[in-house]
């Protein structure tokens, strides 16, 4: 319960969903509510429940956790992918990160990495910079841990730089 509306930073015992500031240098409880509050905050996050069954081109710009099921296409740019213990994909995925905990038929591309829990099931190929399989983890397909590198002459075989060599005209 509050004092008036206007001023939200007085706050009475009992009113634990609002953290009290002290203004006088004493020390108090505040700082450890603030952080345990602040550490709850966390980015917006999609989620699409277990009872939803999309078919379709998805695409998004946020995190994204799926519980329900998805057949189609994910691209979810420069985001978190996580597929629950009750998802259920038939679709190439592509994501930031992505984090498997359910089932997906289809091929998982991440720019970041990719992580296959104990308890999933994944037929498709997987490409990313860092791959993790759980133990238990049932797998079928290709893993790809060799990242594209820009095409600036630069070959990923060797360890310096060669620039490419042009047609000799004059053969």
């Amino acid at each position: 319960m509050r004092l008036t509306k206007n001023d939200p930073a007085i706050a009475y015992p009992g009113d634990s969903d609002v953290p009290s500031f002290n203004t006088f240098n004493e020390t108090t409880e505040t700082p450890s509510k603030v952080s345990e509050l602040s550490s709850r905050v966390k980015a917006p996050v999609a989620v699409i429940g277990p009872k939803i069954m999309f078919k379709g081109e998805l695409t998004g710009e946020e995190d994204l956790i799926i519980l329900g099921t998805v057949e189609g296409s994910i691209d979810l740019k420069g985001n978190h992918l996580t597929i629950g213990s009750q998802g259920v994909i038939k679709a190439n995925v592509s994501a930031r990160a992505i984090t498997v905990e359910g089932k997906v038929e289809g091929d998982i591309v991440a720019t970041e990495r990719i992580a296959i829990k104990s308890a999933s099931n994944v037929k498709g190929n997987l490409k990313a910079e860092r791959v993790t399989l759980e133990d238990g983890a049932k797998f079928r397909g290709s893993i790809d841990m060799d990242v594209e590198t820009p095409k600036t002459g630069y070959t990923p075989s060797t360890s310096s730089y060669s620039p490419k060599k042009e047609p000799d005209s004059t053969e």
